[in-house]
């Protein structure tokens, strides 16, 4: 499989605080070849930032931003996005599924659109709350139905949790989700597991998300109950072992 594998830096923010450099040069030892940034830089310059990726043979998997940061062509997002060459811009707006969905879903439009005119894909991170049925709908689908520009980042965790099967809706994505959110759920309290340490059908996630065309798996754990370093190396060993990375 020859999809390439990235880790969202969401997932080891504390490390990336404290060391930022050296937390991306561990993540790259451990065979990650892509990260995927999240409101948060480093400090560094864009230029010193892409400068440093490709010292260390990392590549841009995406950037997670707010729908104002993607909505404004002049944000730092698209900098950044521009200086490490990157291709998806991303965000999240769980939190309105249930406010108002129909207004949500033209912002989502007008996220895309902008980001088209910037050279910029536009992936729609989902959580759980997209799993909400509207009159047999969910949610999501009414966003994938809407508009053409909209692609998406599906969360394999988020989807499960929402009582939905995470192959399933990544086969009915086909051709519209460039980005898999890899991230596991624990047999037994339903919490974040390492990927490959937890009950979701990750050969069947694989399989489906490279026959959808894929572009980029990307490990993602909200919360590590080991140190996140440890947790990231897990997941990227679990897949090392389905023949990924």
């Amino acid at each position: 499989m020859s999809i390439p594998v990235g880790i969202q830096l969401y997932t080891v923010r504390e490390d990336c605080k404290k060391d930022f450099k050296g937390t991306l040069k561990a993540l790259a030892e451990m065979g990650y070849q892509g990260v995927e940034f999240a409101w948060y830089y480093g400090d560094m310059a864009p230029r010193d930032l892409a400068c440093y990726l490709h010292s260390l043979g990392l590549y841009a998997a995406g950037f997670h931003a707010s729908l104002e940061e993607i909505l404004n062509p002049g944000s730092e997002t698209y900098a950044y996005a521009r200086a490490l060459n990157g291709s998806f811009v991303t965000t999240s707006l769980a939190e309105q599924v249930a406010k108002n969905w129909p207004a949500t879903l033209d912002s989502m439009a007008r996220a895309a659109e902008v980001a088209f005119s910037q050279g910029f894909v536009f992936t729609y991170h989902n959580h759980d709350a997209e799993m909400t049925l509207f009159d047999g709908v969910i949610a999501e689908d009414m966003a994938l139905a809407r508009h053409s520009l909209v692609q998406f980042e599906l969360d394999t965790y988020w989807i499960r949790k929402g009582g939905q099967d995470p192959v399933t809706m990544i086969r009915r994505y086909a051709g519209r989700t460039p980005q898999i959110h890899l991230k596991d759920m624990d047999v037994g309290d339903q919490s974040f597991a390492e990927v490959g340490c937890g009950v979701l059908d990750l050969p069947g996630i694989l399989a489906a998300a490279e026959a959808g065309g894929a572009r980029w798996f990307i490990v993602e754990q909200d919360i590590c109950k080991r140190p996140a370093l440890e947790s990231a190396r897990i997941s990227i060993e679990s897949l090392k072992k389905l023949g990924l990375g």
